[in-house]
């Protein structure tokens, strides 16, 4: 699977999921820390800040990539095969299609 239909696929999961609000009060002190911390690298905005930390505490095994370390090497190594095994989907009823299919094995999967 390439890089590109990998990064697209991560992106259309993280967007597919829902999103809540919560309010949450801080010092203002952690909060000026909090935004001086955006100066660093790989942050645009307090709240995800907040959200990749708390990613941190919720789900200490996950990668950098947001995956469990198993998957990450699966998806790693699937890179590897030869791009005429890729599935190319050009249209967003292709990818709807290919996950409600997935989502059926996995549930038929659990039940057994």
């Amino acid at each position: 699977m390439g890089k590109v239909l990998l990064t697209k696929i991560v992106w259309i999961g993280y967007n597919s999921c829902y999103m809540m609000t919560i309010n949450i009060s801080i010092p203002k002190t952690m909060y000026e820390d909090a935004k001086a911390y955006l100066a660093r690298p790989g942050y645009s905005s307090v709240s995800e800040l907040f959200r990749d930390t708390l990613r941190d505490k919720l789900y200490p095994r996950l990668t950098e990539n947001g995956f469990t370390p198993e998957f990450e090497a699966l998806v790693l190594e699937s890179e590897k095969e030869p791009r005429s095994k890729d599935r190319v989907w050009r249209t967003e009823r292709d990818i709807n299609d290919y996950f409600d299919a997935l989502r059926k094995r996995i549930k038929k999967h659990v039940k057994n």
